[in-house]
């Protein structure tokens, strides 16, 4: 059985990784959600020609802020299977406070975008989309979190 759920764990790995390349994005959140992720934003977001423009420079700019943070979550994720049959204390601190490090990066981002999109488009539309982009993101990392093993799951009982 446990060979069959890190066999499971590292074809979501692999796809995880293709992930980084746009195409592959595309594909990921075809996979969950139906559609490409910039076309959801598209019918959610409903824009105006006047907010258009802006808004989609807006979204390009985080976009790729967002993803470049996407390959260090895949990277510590990678590090923390490698390592999961002998993890130390050490190896659990440093995943840990990556794992952190990269939320607090990605929380930045989101005020960042937030404060420059509500100057440039509203704070409406800037909210909207925070919101939305929330709801993405917790949606993909609940389904990776749930193919990754908890510390200790696959010990055999003492």
């Amino acid at each position: 059985m446990k060979k069959i759920i890190l066999f499971a764990i590292c074809l979501a790995f692999a796809v995880a990784s293709q992930a980084q390349s746009n195409t592959d994005e595309i594909a990921l959140v075809q996979s969950a959600f139906g559609m490409s992720k910039q076309q959801m934003v598209k019918d959610f977001m409903k824009l105006s020609e006047n907010e258009s423009t802006t808004f989609w420079t807006i979204y390009d700019e985080y976009e790729a802020s967002r993803k470049e943070m996407g390959k260090k979550r895949i990277a510590n994720i990678s590090a923390y299977a490698d390592s999961y049959d002998k993890l130390t204390n050490d190896k659990a601190t440093e995943l840990i406070n990556n794992s952190f490090a990269i939320q607090s990066e990605f929380l930045k981002l989101q005020q960042k975008t937030f404060k420059k999109m509500s100057k440039e488009v509203s704070p409406l539309r800037a909210a909207q989309f925070t919101m939305l982009e929330s709801f993405i993101e917790n949606s993909i990392r609940t389904e990776v979190l749930d193919a990754i093993p908890l510390i200790g799951e696959f010990d055999s009982k003492k």
